[in-house]
């Protein structure tokens, strides 16, 4: 009896967030704050907050945001913070997005990425879409060329879902994927320092 307790205990732990809470607001105002880097490429400080919304919706004419609303109306979003790092050279945008626990946050990642993959076939061309592992969990890549390099990584981590975007349209490093990884993991450290 006491290892049947055990292990439900265990399983319990394993899908409710960190310590057995879910991440709150609070904690994705802190982790949207961490900026992009890469050696030998210069990034604007930005002193400002991260920008929270937690708005449960708008209206939009924008036929692929609709659909992905409609894709995940039954999910509970509570939020999500979100941060930008802009010059003449080049884009970082974080985006932390709170649902109230781990199943919702899993089930609005397929929808996410359809989106993202939407957006970036009105303004290039995607050239790579695919899993990406060592990213919290369900860690995705995309890919796209034109009016300048993108990377784009979405993951999830308990009831977060991230996405890190890096649009370079000026004087690049040369592997925008390595920066683009290097701050999604920054990213993710910073998350997992809050479990």
């Amino acid at each position: 009896m006491a290892i049947v307790l055990l292990i439900a205990a265990a399983a319990l732990g394993g899908c409710g967030g960190h310590n057995g809470h879910p991440f709150t607001g609070a904690d994705a105002r802190r982790i949207a704050d961490v900026p992009p880097r890469a050696r030998g490429w210069d990034w604007p400080s930005d002193t400002a907050a991260p920008l929270w919304d937690a708005s449960t919706g708008s209206t939009t004419t924008d036929p692929l945001l609709r659909a992905f609303r409609r894709k995940t109306a039954r999910l509970v979003g509570l939020g999500d913070a979100s941060k930008k790092w802009q010059d003449t050279n080049k884009l970082g945008n974080l985006d932390v997005q709170v649902y109230k626990d781990s199943s919702d946050a899993h089930q609005a990642m397929a929808p996410f990425n359809a989106l993202s993959e939407g957006w970036a076939a009105q303004t290039g061309r995607v050239t790579k879409a695919a899993e990406s592992g060592g990213l919290g969990d369900e860690s995705w890549v995309m890919w796209v060329a034109g009016n300048g390099t993108q990377v784009t990584y979405h993951w999830r981590r308990e009831n977060l879902v991230f996405e890190a975007h890096l649009h370079c349209f000026g004087r690049c490093p040369p592997d925008v994927d390595r920066a683009a990884r290097a701050w999604a993991e920054d990213v993710d450290a910073a998350a997992q320092r809050l479990q």
